[in-house]
């Protein structure tokens, strides 16, 4: 990503008298780096000018949009350098919509960032990768490729329609289909407008492989069902339920091959007992199972573990344990050979990585979609030399945004 310039931002409450800056005024600027959210940023002296659709060394002619204390928001008006990586959006609300922040950039270069941001967080936090990091794995679907959506309501001319609001200006735009989401999904969409009377948000997870779909909430007077409890999703040859409030993977192709990359990686052996810590629906605890002796899968919801004992109905080696992963990791009494960590995205309670200090599993599978977060837990996990990161892989998980998955395998130096 590119380099921060070495300048002081200002943050005072007085932006706007300061500069007199206007909104509709014109400003030039070079785009130099990334925002955490992948919008590309220019500066104005030493203020940061926050600039959606714009990459990296392009110099573009902007618009002020909205102006806050510490930064200015604003949109392209001319673009005088043109990024050789800049691509045409094949989405008509791109720039409205914030939902996809790359649409623009060619897709070889959203691998490439991606892997640069996860080799920069490693860094920042003293965890020097080297040749241990792959370049990321692309999506096998680029587009259409989310199982779940969730959208707002507002009402338009008397009707409600569905949307997303824009991060950005907090604007609200309205959609009849979106470039990432299944078509299951946009079918739905297209057979919910205007039938959204008195709701305000809507959830939709759906399948595009098994064709079953949940809607929340339950909407009256349609012609199709809605308030469904869960869905059915495939994974290999794998069926899962999955409940509405239950964390689920969005991008199904890339599940199969991060677990396609961990049997490359020969972690899994007959003789193993696994434990997969946050485990929710059973997802990698039953892609697993046939290959190990053991496995235990912790979940603290009590619907995916509902969802994870249902799905896991075929196999008798794995045994799951209602609670959070620091008290129940201290209380499991079998030795591991392997843990599985999947924390949601503010990483592993400190406790968990004590706890694994402790009892020194032959070997660590860390999974993140926080580069951030996923950076400091393996700065954690290697500090005392107990283990030693043998593996970066990032993979991309979400294609047309800036968030990207990782998988780390890291290994004890203990027997």
């Amino acid at each position: 990503m590119g380099k921060r310039r070495n300048k002081k931002i200002y943050s005072g409450p007085n932006l706007t008298e300061k500069y007199n800056f206007q909104e509709d005024q014109l400003l030039k600027v070079d785009i130099s780096e990334y925002s955490n959210n992948g919008i590309g940023i220019g500066y104005f002296e030493e203020i940061p000018i926050f600039v959606f659709k714009s990459i990296l060394g392009e110099q573009v002619e902007v618009l002020i949009e909205k102006i806050y204390p510490e930064k200015i928001i604003a949109k392209i008006k001319k673009i005088s350098k043109v990024s050789k990586n800049r691509v045409e959006s094949k989405c008509e609300f791109f720039g409205k919509c914030t939902g996809c922040q790359w649409l623009h950039i060619n897709y070889d270069e959203q691998l490439n960032m991606k892997m640069k941001i996860v080799e920069k967080n490693l860094e920042k936090n003293k965890v020097f990768c080297g040749k241990i990091i792959e370049q990321t794995v692309p999506s096998k679907k680029k587009f259409n490729y989310r199982n779940h959506g969730r959208f707002s309501i507002r009402k338009n001319n008397e009707t409600e329609e569905l949307g997303f609001i824009n991060f950005l200006n907090r604007n609200w735009t309205s959609i009849d289909s979106c470039k990432i989401m299944n078509n299951t999904i946009n079918e739905k969409i297209k057979l919910l407008s205007g039938k959204l009377s008195n709701k305000t948000q809507v959830s939709i997870r759906a399948s595009d492989k098994t064709g079953s779909y949940l809607i929340q909430p339950k909407f009256e007077n349609v012609e199709f069902e809605t308030g469904q409890k869960y869905y059915t999703e495939s994974i290999f040859d794998n069926f899962f339920q999955v409940a509405s409030p239950s964390f689920f993977q969005v991008n199904i192709s890339q599940v199969e091959q991060i677990f396609s990359k961990l049997q490359h990686l020969n972690v899994f052996n007959e003789n193993q007992i696994v434990v997969d810590a946050y485990c929710g629906v059973g997802t990698f605890t039953c892609l697993i199972a046939p290959y190990v002796k053991k496995i235990i899968g912790i979940e603290e919801s009590y619907s995916a573990v509902i969802d994870a004992k249902e799905n896991s109905k075929s196999f008798e080696n794995i045994n799951y344990l209602l609670g959070k992963t620091e008290n129940v990791l201290q209380e499991t009494s079998e030795k591991i050979d392997v843990i599985i960590l999947d924390p949601p995205r503010i990483g592993c309670d400190n406790n968990v990585i004590k706890i694994i200090e402790e009892t020194k599993p032959k070997k660590i599978i860390l999974i993140s979609c926080s580069p951030e977060n996923f950076a400091r837990d393996i700065a954690k996990l290697i500090e005392k030399g107990i283990y030693n990161l043998s593996k970066v892989v990032p993979f991309d998980m979400f294609p047309q945004t800036h968030h990207v998955e990782i998988l780390g395998v890291l290994d004890c130096n203990y027997d």
